[in-house]
């Protein structure tokens, strides 16, 4: 019998799938590379590049109209335009051609490689993760280049997991997901392209594998726990019994019918429970609302406006989305992150050898007074509209919430003057994401009006451990009883002090934790569209009573760290 062997990842996209394997093969095309090109023969090879990249911009163009409903996707393919249509990009392309006399598909790859490099040489991950866009819109040029006559696009069988190298964004997007039961990569991040549109169709995926394609072959069963990062190229019969109680590839669906508004989702013994929504766009907020999600517990605004990279969003601009995202929920309370710059999200402008213990959320926001307060006046503003909540994110002092509380009274002194009054109370929140936040909440409870727990970052501060770094990623474990001790407390310390208290972290999308984090004492979860029927129905199926048991069980067993001993009890637990 073949030896078990796992590989760990990075999860971009949780779920469990058992399935068999299809490689993603990407073909090389022919080409004649040359570096001595004759004056007449410089001018053909530039009049070559200037077709290849209109029909190249004319393709992607093609794909951004067909991508319309989805404004991430959309999003992705405009960047592409811009990265083609980029002066330097350009211009180090025809340089090539003119200069060292190369063939235009030398002298374009040669040019994509240059910039993809410095991509990666920049310390921000979101950027560098964003380097295989230029890879992308190389290959998407050569094909213009040099088509292959008669050939056709590569076809998947139905119901495989996918396994590559890597997958552009154009080829995501033209993949047949709906024949996919999960995806697994030798590259790529828990912010690239693959994992934001796994993510997008709810399929089950691991990057950041390194050299999966060269362990697997085509036709191999494998076992993809997308839930903890790992594949098992070789899984045991209890392991693939177990995948099955797990493994269907989840569509988004409501969680309950939907009359006037979201009727009341309860345990199993009658209480109460809210069922909130993440999202990054304006398009998720329709989910939301069609879903009977009692609100959204977390807007990233940072992400709305991702396409703002070189300029900042006016305070026109945000108003006017912020507007529209309250009038979608028509009444039910919206929670907006303001901006969470730095780290892993947005640049800040500057080089630090530690963004995570950087310049980054509210830090970054109270050095800069002036791109704060336009964001807040047009909160405030937007307040009008609906049912507002304001949250900040990375605190871990009294003075930045009394810091921030001065600036909010400052935009309403200056609305004022231009004749508008706010005159509803606009609830104040925080992250509790930080483990100098969480054991600071007895001194900051009454200067704020809810807390909600980033367990993402949370946990990778508690522990140590940077959460996207496939080195140290078995490390990253939400099962630590360190972790479920600190939440237990944050829980208790909330209701102390009679503060509203909910999760928007990962793990609250995850139905693995959902009764589990009943027993600790949550009542409030904020879960990815994807997962929200999930959720719902572990919240429904289990008692609080049970629950609570369970919680002490789990903290037991993480104690000892039997973390394998902790999954099967939470899948077996019941009612």
């Amino acid at each position: 019998m073949e030896e078990k062997t796992t590989f760990k990842g990075i999860s971009a996209y949780p779920g469990t799938v058992y399935g068999k394997v299809f490689r993603w093969k990407q073909t090389k095309r022919k080409r004649e590379d040359r570096t001595d090109l004759s004056p007449e023969e410089i001018k053909e090879e530039v009049e070559l590049l200037k077709k290849g990249l209109q029909k190249t911009e004319d393709d992607l163009a093609d794909l951004v109209q067909k991508s319309k409903q989805n404004q991430e996707l959309s999003e992705i393919l405009e960047s592409q335009i811009v990265f083609l249509n980029d002066p330097l990009f350009r211009a180090r392309v025809f340089e090539r051609i003119a200069q060292n006399n190369e063939s235009a598909g030398l002298a374009l790859e040669t040019a994509v490689s240059s910039l993809y490099d410095e991509f990666q040489s920049i310390p921000d991950e979101f950027f560098r993760e964003r380097a295989d866009h230029l890879l992308d819109i190389g290959k998407r040029i050569e094909s213009n280049l040099y088509p292959e006559k008669g050939s056709e696009p590569t076809k998947i069988p139905d119901d495989v997991i996918l396994i590559a190298k890597e997958i552009t964004p154009s080829e995501m997007i033209q993949l047949g997901k709906s024949k996919l039961r999960g995806i697994a990569t030798d590259f790529g991040g828990k912010t690239g392209h693959t994992a934001i549109i796994a993510r997008n169709y709810g399929i089950p995926t691991i990057v950041g594998l390194k050299n999966i394609t060269s362990h697997v072959e085509d036709d191999d069963y494998i076992l993809l726990d997308a839930t903890k990062g790992v594949l098992n190229r070789s899984p045991g019969i209890e392991e693939i019994k177990l995948a099955g109680i797990r493994s269907d590839i989840k569509k988004i669906i409501p969680v309950r019918e939907i009359s006037d508004g979201p009727k009341e989702l309860k345990t199993k013994d009658g209480k109460t429970f809210t069922l909130r929504a993440n999202i990054d766009s304006e398009e998720e907020v329709d989910g939301a609302f069609l879903q009977g999600a009692d609100g959204i517990g977390l807007v990233r605004t940072e992400i709305l406006f991702i396409r703002y990279v070189e300029f900042k969003p006016t305070e026109e601009e945000q108003f006017a989305v912020y507007k529209r995202i309250l009038l979608k929920m028509v009444g039910r309370p919206v929670t907006f992150r303001v901006w969470d710059i730095g780290a892993d999200k947005m640049e800040n402008g500057y080089e630090e050898e530690n963004p995570f213990l950087g310049n980054r959320g509210i830090r970054y926001l109270l050095r800069h007074p002036h791109f704060f307060k336009e964001q807040l006046r047009a909160l405030l503003r937007a307040s009008e509209y609906g049912t507002m909540r304001i949250m900040l994110p990375m605190i871990t002092t009294r003075s930045e919430i009394l810091q921030t509380k001065v600036l909010l009274n400052e935009c309403l002194d200056e609305l004022k003057q231009t004749g508008l009054f706010i005159t509803k109370k606009i609830p104040l929140g925080i992250m509790v994401e930080t483990p100098a936040c969480a054991l600071n909440l007895p001194f900051l409870g009454n200067h704020v009006d809810f807390y909600s727990v980033g367990t993402n970052d949370l946990l990778q501060y508690l522990l140590a451990v940077e959460r996207n770094n496939h080195l140290v990623g078995d490390l990253y474990n939400p099962w630590q009883v360190v972790f479920l001790l600190l939440l237990k407390n944050i829980v208790e310390v909330a209701n102390s002090q009679k503060k509203p208290i909910s999760i928007c972290g990962e793990i609250g999308s995850d139905p693995m934790f959902t009764a589990v984090l009943i027993g600790l004492g949550f009542r409030d979860l904020s879960s990815a569209l994807p997962l929200m029927k999930d959720v719902a129905e572990k919240v429904s199926e289990i008692s609080t009573w049970k629950a609570k048991l369970l919680a002490e069980q789990v903290i037991s067993l993480a104690g000892e760290e039997k973390f394998d001993e902790i999954e099967k009890l939470v899948l077996e637990t019941k009612g």
